[in-house]
């Protein structure tokens, strides 16, 4: 009988055959080569990106760029269009038989040299022979266009945001001058330097504006423009309405009764500066003087700076106004608003009227502007400072306005006659 073996039992644990050694090696090998791949390939990418060219300004350690570099980066105007040359015009059955002529080229334009503005420390310049005077209520003669010759304003080339300087400005104009003579030459009187705007109809406007050029102060066209509501602007004033050539010459008259004015700011206005197309007609002319333009914000549609900026003239917006209530208590008040706002944002813009009560308070203030770390400036000034002579308004842009928000019944007229009541501008 055959004789049955007993069963061999293997040894614990799980039996590996040397072939599925060697294929697990081969897979530990894969899984560390690929890894190693992985980190060179970040390792090269993060190379590649560090040596990547970057911007001049970033590689030289952030150098300012350069005037030249600020020219080129800004957008240029476009050159003035050349007229075509006059063309003989002849009839139908003469040109069909003989040829016409060609027309000889256009000679170039002659070229002007303006004359720049008074420097710091100058004598100021010879003036023209005053216009003749006219009254308030007859109708003022209107001179032709090409015998107006405003003074023009020597702005630097267009010019990228400055920093906030370390001493904080304030700006205070004063409106509505010309008019009364006593009280002009009261305002002229004030310590400054001011920015005084003078009403083109004034009888004695073109004296008055030469005096006030004479003590040191600057001097803006204070421009009439038409209001909302059925009040009267003055003589002379720009309405909706009116064609660009009336546009054009009632603001050549304007500024042909203001001597030297170094600047533009609106009279009332709140109708025409909310307009479009007559803010277009305006600032394309006053981008061809050379002048600035300061708006008043009589109303919060105004569109006359931006308009402004996207012409190429220098501009900025008033922040608040000192005597929308006269009395001397409101004015101190908004004297020290505008004072705290300055401090904030590096400058601020005042518009006053020469009320009694705003002309003692200027008196007794602003001889201790400078001894509280306050700098008086003319408004040319702060448009420099704000940036707004080359950039448009906005996030990164020029500083068109500081204040933020609008004080109670801000956007008011004060009145500094007894019995009268504000009334929208």
């Amino acid at each position: 009988m055959p004789t049955i073996e007993p069963l061999v039992t293997r040894p614990k644990g799980r039996f590996v055959s040397p072939a599925s050694r060697s294929r697990r090696r081969s897979r530990r090998r894969t899984r560390r080569l690929w890894k190693a791949g992985l980190v060179v390939g970040c390792a090269v990418l993060l190379l590649l990106s560090m040596l990547e060219p970057q911007p001049r300004r970033e590689r030289s350690g952030g150098a300012p760029p350069t005037p030249r570099e600020l020219a080129m980066a800004l957008p240029m105007p476009p050159p003035a269009p050349v007229p075509p040359p006059p063309v003989a015009t002849a009839s139908a059955s003469i040109a069909a038989d003989t040829p016409l002529a060609p027309a000889p080229p256009p000679e170039p334009p002659p070229v002007t040299v303006e004359p720049r503005s008074r420097l710091a420390g100058e004598p100021p310049f010879p003036e023209r022979a005053p216009a003749s005077a006219a009254g308030v209520q007859r109708p003022v003669p209107v001179p032709p266009i090409e015998f107006v010759r405003p003074v023009p304003v020597a702005f630097p080339a267009p010019i990228a945001r400055r920093p906030r300087g370390p001493v904080p400005a304030l700006t205070v104009i004063i409106d509505d001058l010309g008019v009364n003579g006593p009280v002009t030459r009261r305002t002229i009187r004030l310590p400054g330097p001011l920015t005084l705007a003078f009403l083109p109809y004034g009888e004695g406007t073109p004296e008055l504006a030469r005096e006030a050029r004479a003590a040191g102060h600057e001097v803006f066209l204070h421009l009439a423009m038409e209001p909302l509501g059925g009040e009267d602007p003055g003589p002379m004033a720009l309405l909706a309405d009116l064609g660009a050539d009336e546009l054009r010459r009632r603001l050549h008259w304007a500024l042909g009764r203001v001597p030297g004015a170094a600047g533009v700011n609106n009279h009332m206005g709140s109708r025409l500066t909310a307009d479009p197309r007559a803010m277009a007609i305006v600032m394309g002319e006053l981008a061809r003087l050379g002048l600035p333009f300061l708006d008043s914000m009589t109303t919060a549609a105004s569109v006359a700076g931006k308009i402004a900026l996207a012409s190429g003239v220098p501009a900025t917006a008033r922040d608040l106004f000192l005597d929308n209530d006269p009395t001397p208590a409101a004015i101190l008040a908004q004297l020290e608003r505008a004072e705290r706002l300055a401090r904030r944002t590096g400058s601020a813009v005042a518009i006053g009227h020469p009320y009694p009560s705003t002309l003692q308070v200027l008196a007794d203030w602003l001889p201790g502007a400078s001894a509280r770390g306050i700098r008086l400036v003319p408004a040319s000034v702060t448009i420099e400072l704000r940036g707004c002579a080359g950039e448009p308004a906005g996030h990164e842009g020029c500083l068109l306005r500081a204040a933020r928000e609008l004080a109670a019944g801000e956007l008011l007229v004060a009145c500094g006659e007894p019995g009268c009541s504000p009334a929208p501008r």
